[in-house]
């Protein structure tokens, strides 16, 4: 896994890392491990938080852990969700829609979905916070597992979104993301798919299987940017991502 990795999805710097796009277009298939250092940085956070300020303070933890996330991760997903809404909600042609989401502007559509996102994932991080000082039962394996392991799961699941809607395609123009686009494969997103149960298995036991809903959701964006823009670019990425990331967080408080 190499700087550029970090350097493209997070706000993580290595030294000697860049945003070369066409190395990291190549390794593609290792953004899953990208969302274990996210998720393994979210969940130490969520069990600080609930050792230190405890139950009375969960909505305060809730907060400071979504803003830690965002720190971790940067802006440039969530940016992507608003301007994917943006060309959604635009009426007219394909390219009309396309030119709406191209716009530096948010409008309403954009708007409303960052809100209705932020409420969403900080609902979901204050059940994390609340249950961050028990066990996952049944226990999967013979050491002790906190539920907030499962923002390791989500942040996977997102990335995991990613690939699949990388490799379905196809671009709907030029740029950043017709450069992943071409370098995606059958073999590269089976080894993410791979790499992410893999290592669901080892930090979730019996549920790993969530991270699989990343892939439901790279198809439901990925068909969505069909309808609408005619393929699919940098901000169904990040839309990808976001939306993964919600489901298999949500998946993840209903099942554990």
């Amino acid at each position: 896994m190499t700087a550029e990795m970090f350097s493209l999805l997070t706000r993580i710097h290595i030294p000697g890392g860049s945003r070369d796009l066409s190395v990291a277009a190549k390794q593609q298939h290792l953004f899953p491990l990208v969302g274990l250092v996210v998720g393994l940085c979210a969940t130490l956070l969520t069990v600080a938080l609930n050792a230190y300020l405890g139950k009375e303070l969960i909505l305060v933890s809730a907060g400071l852990l979504v803003v830690a996330m965002y720190y971790i991760t940067g802006i440039l997903h969530t940016e992507g969700l608003a301007d994917f809404s943006d060309g959604m909600m635009a009426s007219g042609t394909q390219e009309r829609k396309r030119e709406a989401m191209k716009d530096v502007h948010t409008g309403v559509g954009g708007a409303f979905a960052l809100f209705l996102y932020l409420i969403l994932f900080f609902a979901l991080a204050s059940v994390m916070c609340s249950r961050a000082g028990r066990d996952i039962d049944p226990v999967p394996w013979p050491w002790t597992l906190t539920p907030a392991i499962g923002f390791v799961i989500s942040e996977m699941a997102g990335k995991l979104a990613m690939n699949t809607t990388i490799f379905l395609g196809p671009s709907s123009h030029a740029g950043m993301g017709a450069v992943f686009v071409e370098s995606a494969s059958a073999r590269k997103l089976l080894a993410a798919m791979g790499l992410a149960c893999a290592v669901g298995i080892l930090v979730a036991g019996v549920y790993f299987a969530i991270v699989l809903t990343g892939v439901l959701a790279g198809v439901a964006v990925t068909m969505t940017a069909r309808k609408h823009f005619g393929g699919v670019a940098g901000d169904a990425f990040g839309t990808a991502n976001e939306i993964g990331r919600i489901v298999a967080l949500f998946a993840w408080v209903l099942i554990v």
